[in-house]
């Protein structure tokens, strides 16, 4: 398959990709601003449709991992909505003008936060948010789920956890990791789960909870996905302690 990858450039986008490399694929990475890739890369902001009708075009499938920098976009909507709903809108509308037929969208467990606050919910659960990133990717899925209904478009919706790796022990803002919890979420992890989607022929719309460690098997719904695609995660962060009690 020919692949979009949108957010190409960011912390995210950088692991994603990871999986997709060794397995076959043809990669296209696109991001607003430069960056350096063997692959094909386009620059461009998702949140203009004529760039991404043209960034689309003869591609069999799209990874939609791209986000509004956090948390200085996220005070009022202006960039928040610009990036992360009209983007994704974009993206779905011009992904069925050109017959793409599979979208991976890359997700949050923010979206269900509107339920109980910080318990991870159901993968089965509808979307329904509290505070304004988290109602952005509560959009992002409601989006989704329609071209999917309506279009026929096959569409995994990844809700992950904490992104972070494994190796390197940060986050993206630098800050270290040293204590494992059920929410941390390797990058790659993250690119192999939407890898084996994109190879699936059985997914109409379908929500699945992405995180790495052993207790978010248990605890958050992970256990789910990996009878599904039948996957383990790969970078448990099994080096580290658990949080003393």
């Amino acid at each position: 398959m020919k692949i979009l990858f949108t957010g190409s450039a960011g912390y995210l986008g950088r692991g994603v990709i990871i999986p997709f490399e060794t397995s076959g694929h043809t990669l296209r990475l696109m991001d607003v601003r430069p960056f350096n890739t063997p692959h094909e890369c386009v620059v461009g902001d998702v949140a203009d449709l004529e760039t991404v009708r043209t960034v689309v075009r003869g591609v069999d499938a799209v990874v939609i991992a791209h986000m509004a920098k956090n948390p200085d976009a996220y005070t009022t909507p202006t960039i928040a909505f610009d990036v992360n709903v009209k983007g994704v809108a974009n993206l779905f509308f011009a992904a069925h003008e050109a017959g793409v037929k599979k979208v991976v969208l890359i997700s949050s467990t923010s979206a269900t936060t509107g339920y109980r606050g910080s318990h991870i919910e159901p993968h089965s659960l509808q979307p329904k948010a509290n505070g304004m990133y988290a109602m952005t990717k509560a959009i992002q899925e409601l989006i989704a789920e329609q071209y999917s209904r309506e279009f026929g478009i096959s569409v995994a919706a990844l809700r992950v956890g904490y992104v972070t790796d494994a190796d390197e022990l940060t986050d993206k803002y630098g800050r270290k990791i040293s204590e494992r919890a059920a929410l941390l979420t390797d990058r790659r992890d993250i690119g192999e789960v939407a890898r084996l989607c994109l190879e699936r022929n059985d997914i109409g719309y379908e929500v699945f909870n992405v995180m790495s460690t052993p207790e978010s098997l248990e605890e958050c719904d992970v256990e789910y996905t990996a009878r599904r695609l039948n996957w383990r995660p790969r970078h448990d962060f099994s080096n580290l302690p658990l949080p003393r009690k």
